[in-house]
């Protein structure tokens, strides 16, 4: 268990990494937020963009 435990927080690591090296919008959907708040966060960071993964308040 702790070696399955490890190996997806690793991926976890490098997903979020690889997300945010070029400066592409993601949604923190962390074990600290209920079912709802990253349900009701997609949409507004959908709205957001000006090009895909992009929103125009990141520049």
């Amino acid at each position: 268990m702790d070696k399955l435990l490890a190996r997806t927080e690793r991926h976890q690591t490098l997903i979020i990494d690889a997300v945010d090296r070029p400066g592409l919008d993601h949604v923190d959907a962390g074990s600290s937020q209920s079912a709802t708040e990253p349900a009701d966060t997609v949409p507004a960071a959908a709205d957001a963009q000006d090009a895909a993964g992009r929103s125009s308040t990141d520049r």
